[in-house]
């Protein structure tokens, strides 16, 4: 990860079981690695992170050009 001071926030809403399953996925990752867990908000960030990472150069174009293509809602 680049060395970019962190500022935005993103909210998102789950379900108990799917909090549930996070915080298990962390807690095996860990215990798997002999590893202090990371924070759900870490655990995140990196899932983002590599999906972002995965997307390959023509869909980053095409997501960016449509992007500028959004019209305003109005209310």
């Amino acid at each position: 990860m680049e060395n970019t001071k962190l500022t935005k926030k993103l909210q998102v809403l789950l379900t108990e079981t799917e909090v549930s399953q996070i915080n298990r996925v962390i807690l095996n990752d860990a215990l798997e690695n002999e590893e202090r867990p990371v924070s759900v908000s870490a655990f995140i960030r990196h899932l983002i992170q590599n999906e972002l990472e995965r997307r390959t150069p023509e869909q980053k174009t095409y997501i960016k050009h449509n992007l500028k293509n959004l019209k305003p809602k109005s209310n």
